[in-house]
C-alpha cells in the first residue's frame, strides 16, 4: 500500500492539458501560502448607501443605471452611473447615508463621452473624465459637477480619456489618435490653467494612439496600442521618456496598479505584469486560451483587492461574462462566479465597479442595479445568491499506468464552521479515465461541535487515473487536504 495527497492547491490552468497535470476548475476560490484553499468573499450590503436607489432628476423611480466608477474624498464618496437619460452620464455624492445628485439643469454638469469614468483627487477639487471634457467638483453640496475649464480662460478644452495627478500637475491624454499628452501648470491655483500652446508631448515612440495614461512611481504611465512609454518628471522639459517598453496594449481600462507595479490585458491578449522597466506574461499558460477564445476584451476591466493575506488583481469581462482573480503573492488563478437567477447554471461575478476606500477600509463594488455594495470576507453569499465553490483535481495516476485499488481517502478541512444554512454540506466525487463523475459523497460540516479535521471514506474501487471534484454551496469553507490511500495492482 502506498499514500500520495492529490493536488488541489495550485492555480486554475483550464488551458493546460488536465490528463496531464492541468487543474481545469477553480471557480469561487482562493489559494492561500500553505495550499489551503477557502471561498472567496461574498458580496454584501454596504451601510453607507441609501436605502432608496437615486435616479436622475426627471427619471421614473423604478429606472437604473449601472454604477461604472467611484472615488473618495473629503468625507464624500462621488460615483458615476453609466446611463444616458440626460445629456450624459450621471454623476452623484453620498454623505452620512444620503445620496445627491451633481448632475442637473446644465447639460455641463453630466459627464460626456463613452469611456469609464478617471477620476482625480485634489485638495481643493475632484476631477473626472470618461471620453470628454474634464468636469470638475470643489465640495458644496448641492452645487452641480461643471466643466473644468470654465475656471480659466485657460482651461482644458479637448476631450480625454484618462486623467492623472504627478508633481503638483493634472495631465491628461486626447481622447483621439494624435498621442498627444497635457499638463496643467503647478499647483492647486495652476491645475485651472491648461496652456495647450505650450504644456503638451506626443508619445513619439511610434505613431500608435495613446488609449490610457496613469501614475506610477511618480512616472506617467502611457499606454498605446504598439508601446507602453514611461515619462519622468524633467525640469528642463516638464517630461521626458525615462521608457519605451515593446508591447502594445488592449483594453485600457484593465490596468490595475499594485504598488510599484502594474497589471493589466495586452493588445495579444496576454495579462502582463510589468515595474515601468521589464515586463512579464502571467495568463500563459494558465488561462492563455480562455483569454484567445473570447468574443469581446475591449469592455475588460480591471482592480484590484487586497484582504487579509490575499492581494488580488481583478479582470472583469462584461460582454463574456467572465470574471478571473489573481492571486498576486502566491500566483494563483481562479475564476469567480455567482449563480444565474433568471437562466440557471453560473455567470460571471456581477458587479460593475470596484474601489478601495481607505477612510473605511472597504472594497465597495457597483452594481447594475444603481446601488454600492461591498466585498466582505465574513459573507458567504453574493446579496442572498448562493456562492458555489468547485475546485477539481488534474487527474492522477501516481506515476504509474497500471490500475489502483482506492483503499480509501482522508479528507482534511475545518469542520464545524458557520453557514448561512441550517445544514451545510461539502460534496465529494471522482470520475476514472475521463468518464462520467460518480454519485457524490456528502459531508455535514455544519455542527459545531464536531471539531475532527478528517473525514474519511473507505474503499473507492479501482483505477488507471483519476480525477477528484470538490463542491460546496455558501459553506465558509477551508480545505486542507486529501490524502488517498491506494494498492498498485498488477494488470
Amino acid at each position: 500500500m502506498a499514500t500520495a495527497y492529490i493536488t488541489f492547491g495550485k492555480s486554475e490552468s483550464p488551458s493546460v492539458e488536465e490528463l496531464s497535470g492541468g487543474m481545469p476548475v477553480q471557480v469561487n476560490a482562493v489559494v492561500d501560502a500553505t495550499g489551503a484553499i477557502r471561498v472567496r468573499p461574498g458580496i454584501a450590503a454596504w451601510s453607507g448607501f441609501p436605502a432608496t436607489t437615486p435616479t436622475p432628476v426627471g427619471a421614473a423611480s423604478t429606472y437604473t443605471a449601472p454604477v461604472i466608477g467611484m472615488v473618495s474624498w473629503n468625507g464624500y464618496l462621488i460615483y458615476v452611473t453609466g446611463d444616458t437619460f440626460n445629456p450624459g452620464r450621471n454623476i452623484y455624492v453620498v454623505s452620512a447615508g444620503v445620496a445627491t445628485s451633481l448632475s442637473y439643469v446644465l447639460s455641463s454638469s453630466f459627464l460626456g463621452g463613452a469611456l469609464r469614468p478617471v477620476f482625480a483627487a485634489t485638495r481643493p477639487r475632484v476631477l473626472i473624465s470618461g471620453g470628454g471634457i474634464i468636469l470638475k467638483w470643489e465640495g458644496t453640496i448641492p452645487e452641480a459637477f461643471s466643466l473644468a475649464n470654465l475656471a480659466t480662460g485657460l482651461g482644458l478644452s479637448v476631450a480625454v480619456s484618462h486623467i492623472a495627478t504627478i508633481s503638483q500637475r493634472i495631465v491628461a491624454n486626447a481622447a483621439d489618435p494624435s498621442g498627444l499628452i497635457y499638463w496643467s501648470d503647478i499647483g492647486d491655483t495652476g491645475a485651472g490653467n491648461w496652456q495647450t500652446g505650450l504644456n503638451f508631448l506626443e508619445a513619439e515612440t511610434k505613431q500608435d494612439p495613446v488609449i490610457g495614461l496613469y501614475e506610477n512611481t511618480n512616472e506617467l504611465v502611457a499606454l498605446g496600442t504598439e508601446t507602453v512609454q514611461m515619462f519622468a518628471p524633467d525640469p528642463s522639459v516638464t517630461f521626458s521618456t525615462s521608457r519605451t517598453m515593446e508591447f502594445g496594449w488592449g483594453p485600457a481600462h484593465s490596468y490595475v496598479p499594485l504598488d510599484e507595479k502594474f497589471m493589466g490585458l495586452d493588445s495579444r491578449r496576454r495579462i502582463m505584469v510589468s515595474n515601468g522597466r521589464s515586463f512579464e506574461p502571467v495568463s500563459a499558460p494558465m488561462i492563455g486560451r480562455q483569454l484567445e477564445d473570447m468574443t469581446t476584451v475591449a469592455d475588460c476591466w480591471g482592480a484590484r483587492y487586497k484582504w487579509q493575506n490575499y492581494d488580488m488583481a481583478l479582470w472583469n469581462f462584461p460582454t463574456d461574462g467572465r470574471f478571473f482573480a489573481f492571486e498576486t503573492l502566491s500566483q494563483n488563478w481562479s475564476e469567480w462566479k455567482t449563480k444565474d437567477t433568471s437562466r440557471g447554471g453560473l455567470k460571471g461575478l456581477d458587479i460593475t465597479a470596484c474601489y478601495f476606500n481607505a477612510a473605511t477600509n472597504e472594497t465597495l463594488v457597483g452594481l447594475s442595479t444603481g446601488r454600492i455594495a461591498k466585498f466582505d470576507p465574513t459573507a458567504t453569499t453574493d446579496l442572498g445568491n448562493p456562492i458555489t465553490l468547485t475546485i477539481i483535481s488534474s487527474f492522477e495516476d501516481h506515476g504509474e499506468s497500471r490500475s489502483k485499488k482506492c483503499n480509501g481517502v482522508f479528507v482534511k478541512f475545518r469542520r464545524g464552521i458557520l453557514s448561512d444554512q441550517t445544514s451545510a454540506k461539502v460534496e465529494l466525487s471522482y470520475r476514472d479515465d475521463t468518464g462520467e463523475y460518480q454519485e457524490p459523497y456528502r459531508i455535514d460540516v455544519s455542527d459545531a461541535s464536531d471539531t475532527d479535521p478528517v473525514f474519511r471514506i473507505r474503499t473507492l474501487g479501482t483505477y488507471r487515473t483519476r480525477q477528484w471534484r470538490i463542491t460546496s454551496d455558501s459553506v465558509a469553507l477551508s480545505f486542507v487536504s486529501l490524502q488517498e490511500d491506494y494498492t498498485v495492482l498488477d494488470t
